[in-house]
């Protein structure tokens, strides 16, 4: 896949987490009631990733049941999705070398962008929509920076 199709892919998916800032400044009175679910969307879309890249690899079903097992203990001790995002763009690289699993990844990655986006806003909501956004940036930009470096690397 060339650089510049893999690059603009790369901030497609970026976009869910605008997306998501963008729902949380639209419908201000659904954040608190909708937190609950916002974190479950998170946690069942990287659960998701996770089964499609494991599935890829062709990975015994022992390994993956305690992959499966780990990622869920890890969920239930909130990992920050500033920390989650890096990973995402490793598996957003390693997913890039089969189309279909790219394809369902990005979208994947696209999705938890929603959630994650509105629970960002979320914090910050009482702010101008320009400081939030710039805030997006500088902790999520990394995402698409670690997948072209990612790209040009391999």
């Amino acid at each position: 896949m060339q650089l510049i199709n893999y690059s603009l892919i790369s901030l497609i998916s970026f976009s869910g987490l605008l997306i998501g800032m963008v729902l949380a400044f639209t419908a201000k009175e659904e954040l608190e009631p909708g937190k609950k679910y916002f974190l479950l969307l998170q946690k069942l879309t990287l659960l998701l990733i996770l089964i499609f890249l494991l599935n890829f690899f062709n990975i015994n079903l022992y390994l993956r049941i305690t992959i499966y097992i780990l990622f869920i203990f890890l969920m239930t001790i909130n990992i920050k999705s500033q920390i989650i995002y890096p990973a995402l763009a490793a598996v957003f690289f390693l997913s890039s070398k089969n189309p279909e699993l790219f394809i369902t990844n990005s979208i994947l990655i696209f999705l938890y962008g929603f959630p994650t986006g509105s629970l960002f806003a979320k914090k910050l909501i009482k702010k101008r929509k320009s400081f939030v956004l710039k805030n997006i940036f500088l902790n999520y930009f990394w995402f698409v920076i670690i997948t072209i470096i990612l790209k040009l690397i391999f």
